[in-house]
């Protein structure tokens, strides 16, 4: 892991993954989650689909810049973005980006076009009014006492995911138990996430400009995800001229192993700017 520092004098943690020659592929992280969880072996199998993985801790997550003060916005977060891609060297990049990761991409692909090849959206909303059904249990997550040692930690971050689950895939609680316990061992900070999460509430909506977004887009969501309604993913489509939407059956809030395939070629195919499914593709798969 590296620590690039961005032209606006932003501290950002980054690895990577494969043949820096190759396409360059951000993947943009959701409320509270280091980068650690885009798990190694996702980013392995996109590495091997051909493309350069870029995987970075958000401000006031991990190993990135606090900002005790809060009052930022996703706008802010978006700018945190293309600024490590500048830094990098990376004029422009194929973008990933999942839950509250995916709304910083909507903005960077509004405000910093030029460093969006194409735009992966993973259970995503426009706006947090609407869509953001779970609001409730992100709320409850954020209002649990703080782990005292690693042991709690580990166990109220598996308590936590539970409801991202997916009903129609096993839960991969080791995984969880390990990830837990590493996002502790590298910065345990709950008020970051919180002050995440104010970001998401300060921002304004996106509908009217998601519009302008004129690069390849799919959007991927679950129809078992309890936090952002899939009506979320049917709006985004609707909204970014040209793009395809598929809706995963038995898929929650994450992206269970046995949908990496599937996954990894969609993200594939529409860097290539070829739709992989249907435009309209709502329960479709798998």
């Amino acid at each position: 892991m590296a620590i690039a520092h961005t032209p606006d004098g932003v501290r950002i943690c980054y690895d990577t993954f494969g043949d820096p020659k190759a396409p360059p592929l951000l993947l943009i992280q959701g409320l509270g989650g280091h980068m650690l969880g885009w798990h190694p072996e996702l980013c392995a199998a996109l590495a091997d689909a051909g493309f350069y993985v870029v995987r970075f801790d958000n401000r006031d997550v991990g190993l990135s810049q606090k900002f005790p003060d809060g009052g930022y916005r996703l706008a802010d977060m978006a700018t945190d973005t293309a600024g490590l891609l500048r830094t990098l060297g990376i004029d422009s990049a194929h973008i990933v980006a999942q839950s509250m990761g995916g709304m910083i991409a909507q903005e960077l692909a509004v405000d910093h076009p030029d460093f969006v090849r194409s735009l992966t959206l993973i259970y995503t909303a426009p706006n947090h009014r609407s869509t953001f059904s779970g609001q409730d249990l992100v709320e409850e997550r954020m209002a649990l006492p703080r782990a005292e040692n690693r042991a709690d930690a580990v166990e109220l971050y598996v308590r936590n995911e539970a409801a991202c689950s997916s009903p129609g895939y096993p839960t991969d609680v080791d995984w969880l138990r390990t990830l837990g316990g590493l996002m502790y061992d590298r910065d345990y900070d709950p008020d970051g996430a919180a002050r995440q999460l104010a970001a998401v509430f300060a921002s304004p909506d996106r509908s009217g400009a998601l519009p302008k977004i004129a690069v390849s887009t799919t959007i991927l969501h679950g129809d078992g995800d309890r936090l952002i309604d899939p009506a979320a993913a049917k709006a985004l489509h609707e909204l970014i001229p040209g793009s395809t939407l598929t809706i995963f059956r038995g898929m929650g809030h994450e992206l269970p192993r046995p949908l990496w395939s599937d996954i990894v070629a969609l993200i594939s195919g529409n860097a290539a700017c070829i739709s992989t499914t249907p435009s309209h593709s709502n329960g479709a798969r798998p």
